[in-house]
């Protein structure tokens, strides 16, 4: 039973995974529109505005772009409230931050050794992996 629950993953491909769909948030703002983009708690805990659930009238494929958009921003800002402080201030700090930052800022930011910042990363990407889309994106030995 542990074995169908827990099983053996791919650490670097299931880290792969999460680091391309977090590529891509900045563009999914950007696709969904600013009014979109969500808060952030000092907590780093994301709010959703209540716009994102109103109905867009414009031609239908960009209806559907920016409805997909949506949805995937929704995916992700759940994923990430599901995992600790500290994930997710990492995250975001990488991933989400409206500029981007060098890996050498965000770790000088937090206080951590080069290390130790690949460690936690690869840590939170895990997590993520396994929160986001029931494991969707977790790659199995």
């Amino acid at each position: 039973m542990t074995m169908i629950l827990f099983p053996e993953i791919d650490k670097k491909k299931t880290k792969k995974n999460v680091s391309n769909l977090l590529n891509t948030y900045r563009s999914l703002i950007r696709i969904a529109g600013s009014e979109h983009s969500p808060k952030i708690t000092a907590t780093y805990f994301f709010e959703m505005k209540d716009c994102l659930l109103q109905k867009v009238n414009r031609i239908e494929t960009i209806q559907n772009r920016k409805k997909l958009a949506e949805s995937e921003l929704l995916k992700i800002i759940d994923t990430m409230n599901r995992l600790d402080a500290n994930d997710r201030e990492l995250l975001y700090d990488k991933f989400m931050h409206a500029t981007e930052q060098t890996n050498i800022a965000i770790y000088m930011k937090h206080h951590m050794s080069e290390s130790k910042f690949y460690r936690e990363l690869d840590k939170a990407l895990i997590h993520f992996a396994e929160a986001y889309g029931d494991g969707e994106l977790i790659i199995e030995k």
